[in-house]
């Protein structure tokens, strides 16, 4: 438990924290919270294709013809929510290559994950790593390497009701016009 004298002292410093000024720093802060993508606010990642996304918006809405703004925001969480459970099957694909292997498809030391310098820097003769392979490398990362797989099963679980809560609500609005 904090005491008076650390609550006022970390309110102070506080005040003169004023975060970034220019539109730049504006949109790197806004990345700062980004690991592996599957808690997201903004649906497409780096490296992945917006177009595939668009086309799978517009099936959804072709599919169920959303009339009024809620519907139109009900069926944009289930598409968010099934382009998520896709990109975590592909992390599920990489992450176990990475763990049914001896050695690291991610070419570089485990050791270098947790390193405080940043990002290490890939040597020439490395092979680059696929937009999937760096999610994959995040979502390990993340995870500590640690229970990898229950934590995928426990996003897939969020997302499907996250998919089917708003699939139902829809079908509930539908139902009582």
């Amino acid at each position: 438990m904090a005491t008076h004298k650390q609550i006022d002292a970390n309110r102070r410093n506080a005040r003169r924290s004023t975060g970034p000024k220019t539109s730049v720093g504006k949109a790197i802060s806004s990345q700062n919270a980004l690991t592996h993508g599957l808690r997201a606010r903004a649906a497409l990642l780096p490296g992945e294709n917006k177009n595939s996304f668009l086309r799978l918006y517009k099936a959804f809405r072709d599919q169920f013809h959303p009339l009024g703004r809620f519907e139109e925001v009900l069926v944009e969480q289930m598409t968010v929510a099934y382009w998520k459970l896709s990109r975590l099957t592909r992390i599920e694909t990489h992450v176990y290559q990475e763990k049914s292997t001896g050695h690291s498809l991610f070419a570089e030391p485990r050791e270098a994950w947790f390193a405080d310098e940043g990002e290490p820097v890939p040597q020439p003769d490395e092979p680059k790593l696929t937009p999937d392979q760096l999610i994959a490398r995040a979502f390990m990362r993340d995870t500590s390497a640690f229970n990898t797989f229950g934590h995928l099963s426990y996003y897939e679980m969020r997302l499907e009701r996250s998919f089917y809560r708003a699939h139902r609500e829809l079908q509930r609005l539908r139902a009582s016009s």
